[in-house]
Parts: structure tokens; sequence; C-alpha cells
């Protein structure tokens, strides 16, 4: 897989002013999740500047990771060098698809046919990765309020004891 690395060296020099404080993390929902250097947003630039600089040989695993993130923009926020983080994810994301890496990532998949819109999905997400919008009126899925679905499971729940 031949990889234009050229798209990525405009992002050298605001790689290199990333001081590697790790403030982008104490944000980051998937370092929560996993506590896992390489899945921080420090973790991401410094694969990304590999990259750039030809250290780093691009792979499954190492697209993987770059593509693994909620774009909450959290990271950006509390950079302290003003690092335009999740621009330059971007730009790495299409550069490594561009080279043919077909990865996951990070998603959230609904089945739009089993869901009811209660948000009980959202409120045990630990990523928080997901959320519920609901149109006035409508009901989803199984044709069940939220209401009437919570009375379900505590019902269900009470039964199990």
């Amino acid at each position: 897989m031949k990889l234009k690395v050229d798209k990525l060296k405009k992002w050298e020099n605001e790689l290199n002013v990333c001081i590697r404080c790790g403030y982008c993390y104490e944000h980051c929902h998937l370092f929560k999740l996993t506590g896992w250097e390489v899945d921080t947003p420090r973790g991401k630039l410094l694969l990304i500047y590999g990259l750039v600089t030809g250290e780093v040989v691009p792979s499954e695993y190492m697209a993987e990771k770059i593509f693994e993130c909620f774009y909450c923009k959290n990271c950006g926020k509390s950079c302290s060098a003003n690092v335009a983080v999740t621009d330059i994810f971007t730009e790495a994301r299409e550069v490594l698809k561009e080279a043919g890496f077909d990865v996951d990532g990070t998603t959230v998949k609904v089945d739009e046919d089993m869901c009811s819109g209660c948000g009980i999905c959202v409120s045990v997400c630990k990523a928080e990765a997901t959320k519920v919008e609901k149109e006035e009126g409508k009901r989803k899925g199984y044709q069940i309020s939220p209401k009437e679905l919570r009375a379900k499971v505590a019902e269900y729940l009470v039964g199990a004891r």
C-alpha cells in the first residue's frame, strides 16, 4: 500500500508544537475505556508523526488506532499548545483510506428495526459514543414508549429475583 505522506507533511511543524503534556487524554473517552497510551490523542499524534518522518510503517493496527476516535474534540479544546488535533486526525484518515486501509475504527451501529428510541444505550455507553434524537409523536422499533419500556424492564428485573 502506497501512502501519500506528502499530504501529512504540512502538519510536521504542528506535530512538533505538541509538547506531549498529556492534557489531551485527560478528557479522552477512548483512553478512559482502555487506559492505553496508543488510544490517547497524544499516542495517535506520535503515530502520525512517525508516518510523516518515515519512522513508522503503516499497518492495519496503526490505521485502526488512528480511526478509533469519537471526534468529541475535547483533546483540541484542552491542548495547551493549540494543536489542531482533530484536523490532523482527519487528514491522516484520508491518507490511510486512499492507501487502501479499510478499518472500522470507532463506530456505533444501531439496528433501526430493533431500536425503540428509549435512550438506555446512551445512559450505559461508557464511551458516550451515541445519542438518540427523538421525533415528536413518533415511536420506533417495537412501538413502545420509554416509560413503558422502563416499566417492562423493572417488572422483568423484579421477577428475575
